[in-house]
Order: C-alpha cells, then structure tokens, then sequence
C-alpha cells in the first residue's frame, strides 16, 4: 500500500565502460534517464550516435517484414502462454543472424515489388475485360469501327429509356444506322454508323440523350478473340502471383529469427536513445535519472562489478519536484494496481489506494455476479490455467482479479442461493423475492466504501499536518452522513445534533481559502452544502449491486426454464439440452463478468476516488529491454 520513494542518481564513469553500464541498466530495470541539466564546463552534450540511424531504418525494415509474413505464420500459439525466452548465447547467435536476416528482407521486398506490379497487371487485365464484354456479340475487329472519307463510325452507350424515346420519335433510318448491340443495367451498348453531312445533327441529338462515346480502336481482334486472349494471359498472371505468393510464404521459416532480432536490436536502439541524454568529456561520462530507493544499494552493487570505477551519488528530489511514480504492494493486492494505473497514477506524494480498494473490488464483482456456481467454476478453473498455462505478467494480473472477483462470488451467490440460476439451499437473502434487505445491504456496503475514502482523505490530511482541513473537510461531512443515519435507522436524537454540528462546520468553513470577507466566505459555505445531495446520488449509484445482482440470477433462471423445456423431448432433448446448459451458463457468466469488472472499476473511479485521489503522476519509465517477441534470460553477455 505503497508509493515507491524515488532517489535522484548522478553517474560518473569512463567513456570506456558506457555500452557496458548501459547494458547493466537496461538489464536492471530499475533506472529512468533524464535529460541532463549540469553546469560543468568540461562536460558538453553527447553527440548523436552515429549507429543509431542504421539501427531505426533495419528495425523498420525487420517490423515491415514481420508484417507480412505474420499472415503465413503456421505455429501453434499457446493458449494464454506466455513469450519465450533465450539465453545469452541465443542471443548472440541470433544477432550473428543478422546480415542472413537482412538478405530474408531484400528478397521479400523484391517479392512484395513482383507481386504488386502481377496485381497491378491483374487489375489492367480485369479493366481490359469488362470493357470489352457489351461488344461480345461483334464479329468484327475493333480496330476496323472506324471513320472513313464519307461515314462516321462509333460506338457508345446510351441510357435505354432515353434510347426507346428517341427511337419512337425519330426515324432515324434517314439519319444514320444504328444497332444495340447490348444492354448493361439500365444502359444500351450500340453501333452506330452515319453520313458525314449529318455528324452533328446526330450527335447533338445523341448527346442530350446521354451518348458516352466507347474508344476501342486500338484492339485488333474481335472482341470474342480479343477477351479469350485476355483471359489466357490473365491465366498467366495468375499462375506468377502463385508462384510469388509461394516463395513468399517459404520465407515465414524465418519469422522466429526476425522476431528476436526486433526485440534483440529494439534494446541496442534504446541504449543508444539513452546515450544521446548524457553528456561527456573526452575520458569521462556524466548521466543522471530516477531510480527507487530500495533498488540504489542493488543497482550500485551490479555496476560496480561492471565498472569498478563508477560513481554514483543518491539524493532525495528537490522540494517542488514530482519524481516519476512507481506503485508497490503486497503480492495478493499487486495485480489490482492495473485498477488503479487504468484511471491515473497518482502523484508522487499522494496515496496508493490499491490495497484499501481491493476488498471493495472484489465484493462489489461478486455482487453482481452473485451465482455460487459461476464463482466455484473461476475460483477453481482460473488458478488452474495460470499455473499452466503460465501467461503473460499482464493478463496474470487480470486472471488473478477474476479469481479473486469467483471467491467474492461464491460467497454472495451462496447468500442468495444461487447456484447456476437453480435455488436447492435456504437463502440469506432473496433478491427476486424480497428485494428490500439486499437493497439495503448495497447501500450499506456502499456508505462504508465512501466513508474509507474520507477517511483516507483525511489520514493524509494529517499526515500533512493538515489537521484543521481534516476537520473541515473531512470529519465535518463524515458528522453529517453518519447522523443522518443514525437518526433515520437508529431514531437516535444524537444523530440530529451530529448532523447540525457537521453541518455549522461545513458552511463556516468551506469558503476559507476563497475569500476573506465573511459574507463571502458564508455564501460559499451554504453552496458546499448543497453538496449533501451528490452524496445521495452516490449513495444511490450503488444500486447497480442490486440491479445487475439480480440480472444475473433471473437471466440464469430463464437458462433453466428453456433447457427444462428442451429436455421433456426424450433422449435427443437431453443432448440438446445438456449442451445449451453448458453454453448458455458459460455466456452469462463471461457477459455479467465483464459487466461486473467495468461498473466495480466505475464505482471506485467515480465514489471512491472523488473522496481524495490525486491524479497527475508520471509513471516510472526504466531503461529496459524489449520483450515483445522473447525474453532474454538475465546472464551477462557481450556487446551487441
């Protein structure tokens, strides 16, 4: 429950060790860089790395390739597995690799050339073709419709309404001779032939009908001949992009080398962005950054094994300075700091509300699941395929919030008597039935989980050695709501005179910092009490533990009731209906699953947090290796 305390680090080191000690911080993982601010005047900017632009350009080159080839990948993915890993020697023989893989990649940029100019010719070959389809039923070469010294020959379409109009109205035998020789949708294909003399008349005619003029003067063939050549030489084209496709196919052998060399190179592309940060003499480099306090004695000890010679110097940050933000918790609170860091990390002098929020969590999910089977099935189905499967740290975390969120489940689905929608034990609460009580219990979980959130308010109030504005902000609300009901529930009369008193302190009080003058001050006091209705509202907001509680268990009843239905058929029933049981329970228990974590996740964003959370911290950014294709097993290696 935990923000992790920062140390501002300087390192002095000789420019011999660098790439060393920069390999040794970026295995750590426990080191932010920052620009450098020195005023020593035997230290100047380092220069940009000279490898660093062939290194960005061959990581573009080997993403592009993996791209394509990703489509031809025929492994097998391990269901939620996690990456693999290598070692050190892999590694180095897998960089060795390098100028093999970048050979991989002219070929396949050649093949990619090859195949778009074959689609390209695909596509001019198919523009080709449907232009001559109308004139099919021509016998002649096109090349032949053409204009001579006393006649004008041409082809076009026409649309076939305006065609027929014309036709009815015109005797155009005296005109010219014309001859649909098609009909493509609502357009009719024709030849024409007229008397020079007569050009435009006709075509003035045509024109307002919507004559488009067809150009097909260059094709040499009849359009029969000419269609079944194109047909052939498509066939051609066909059969190279096949072959081009093939040899680009054989090239995904390869995909597994390019994949570490991406994340292999990423991490020397990163040491090298590193190195531009600090600043150097001719013997001698300066860097400076982040680290956590708990991780200075460990990281000062590895580099010195890398460089005896290092300095390293650790200091607190400068009054006013906002350290980058790192959240550390127990391992059974850790995974739901995603919860937290999915709304905003918060400042680095603030409160980790991680482990307070977690058993709000995970109740407020099995509320809403509220089915004993649902929550049997992920508290033991769950824990089973991480130790399996052993997947990736990010959906561990989530794994893990969702058996947590089963256990919550089992319980509250017990005290409703719900198991897979069927109800064979006595219940402690009936939310269909006699909805009251649940009600009731909702509300009252929700009012201990906003009063938490003032009461961290208020704790780091104190420890700021805020002590009145925990008093008045704080402590004269928590008068207020817990006296209302008290007076209400209880009937007690103490519950009025706490509420009066909560009450006088909130209006004396809450315009403090906005004004001096008094009037002022008074004005903004009885407007903060208006506030008292946002927490009815909030109060309120913590139905949806009742609403999608019993959403649940009637959507599972329904299940039931259909399958009963199905079953009374006989044997081919029972099938049926033993297979929608199954499918039907495992769809309602995922869809309120994922509704249970997005309104929880609401309820702590909008409730909790508006109590006291201060946002606006900047995460913790190590220099690292990249892992997005492979692990590399932590064992020192040499220069890459």
């Amino acid at each position: 429950m935990a923000i992790v305390e920062m140390k501002h680090v300087d390192m002095l080191a000789l420019q011999r060790d660098r790439q060393a000690l920069l390999r040794a911080l970026q295995k750590l993982r426990c080191f932010q860089i920052m620009p450098q601010q020195t005023d020593e005047g035997s230290f100047s900017p380092a220069g940009a790395e000279k490898d660093l632009p062939s290194v960005e350009e061959t990581l573009t080159r080997i993403d592009w390739a993996i791209g394509k080839l990703h489509r031809y990948d025929t492994a097998k993915k391990p269901f939620l597995g996690d990456l693999p890993s290598i070692d050190e020697k892999q590694a180095e023989e897998t960089l060795q690799k390098l100028p093999s893989a970048l050979l991989t990649i002219r070929m396949l940029e050649s093949l990619e050339r090859r195949a778009g100019d074959l689609r390209g010719q695909s596509a001019r070959i198919d523009a080709a073709r449907e232009q001559l389809l109308p004139w099919l039923s021509l016998n002649v070469p096109l090349h032949e419709i053409h204009d001579t010294k006393t006649t004008v020959q041409m082809l076009g379409t026409v649309p076939k309404e305006a065609l027929d109009a014309w036709l009815a109205q015109e005797k155009l035998s005296d005109l010219c001779y014309l001859r649909e020789v098609s009909q493509q949708r609502d357009q009719a294909c024709v030849y024409m032939i007229l008397h020079r003399s007569c050009k435009d008349a006709v075509l003035q005619k045509l024109k307002a009908a919507g004559f488009a003029q067809v150009s097909l003067r260059d094709v040499y063939q009849t359009p029969a001949e000419r269609v079944k050549a194109l047909d052939k030489e498509q066939s051609e084209v066909d059969t190279q992009r096949a072959e081009t496709n093939r040899q680009i196919e054989a090239l995904a052998e390869h995909l597994d080398t390019l994949r570490k060399l991406y994340d292999l190179l990423t991490s020397k592309r990163d040491r090298l962005q590193a190195a531009k940060q600090l600043t150097e003499s001719d013997k001698t480099f300066f860097l400076q950054g982040w680290i956590p306090a708990p991780m200075a004695q460990k990281a000062e000890e590895a580099l010195k094994k890398v460089s005896p010679t290092v300095a390293l110097e650790f200091y607190d940050p400068l009054e006013g300075e906002e350290p980058p933000v790192l959240l550390h918790n127990p391992k059974a609170t850790a995974p739901f700091e995603s919860i937290v860091s999915g709304f905003a990390l918060p400042k680095s002098r603030s409160f980790d509300p991680t482990t307070i929020m977690m058993p709000f969590f995970v109740n407020f999910m099995g509320m809403m699941i509220s089915d004993a089977g649902y929550g049997l099935m992920m508290a033991l189905i769950i824990p089973i395929l991480i130790f399996a499967r052993k997947p990736a740290p990010g959906t561990k975390r989530l794994l893990w919030i969702l058996t947590a969120a089963g256990v919550a489940s089992l319980f509250w689905g017990a005290m409703y008597n719900s198991w897979f929608g069927f109800a064979p034990f006595p219940s402690v609460f009936d939310p269909v039935k006699n909805a009251m009580p649940v009600m009731m219990v909702c509300v009252a979980l929700g009012a201990v989980h906003l009063f938490v959130g003032l009461g961290v308010a208020m704790y780091v109030n104190i420890r700021d050695g805020k002590w009145l504005d925990a008093v008045y902000d704080q402590l004269s609300w928590a008068m207020i709501i817990a006296g209302v009901g008290i007076l209400l529930i209880l009937g007690l009369s103490i519950g009025q005179w706490m509420s009066i008193t909560g009450a006088a302190v909130v209006v004396f009080s809450a315009g403090r910092h906005k004004s001096k003058n008094p009037f002022k001050r008074l004005v903004s006091g009885l407007g903060a009490l208006y506030g008292i209705t946002g927490w009815i509202s909030d109060l309120l907001s913590y139905m949806r533990l009742f609403g999608m509680g019993i959403a649940t268990g009637v959507i599972g009843m329904v299940i039931n009731i259909l399958i009963g239905m199905v079953m009374q058929s006989g044997v081919f029933g029972i099938i049926i209906g033993s297979v929608v049981f199954v499918g039907g329970h495992l769809f309602n228990a995922a869809i309120n699953t994922l509704g249970a974590y997005v309104h929880s996740c609401r309820l702590q964003y909008i409730e909790f947090f508006s109590k006291f959370y201060e946002d606006g911290g900047k995460p913790f950014r190590p220099l690292s290796e990249t892992s997005r294709y492979v692990y590399v097993r932590d064992v020192q290696r040499g220069d890459t």
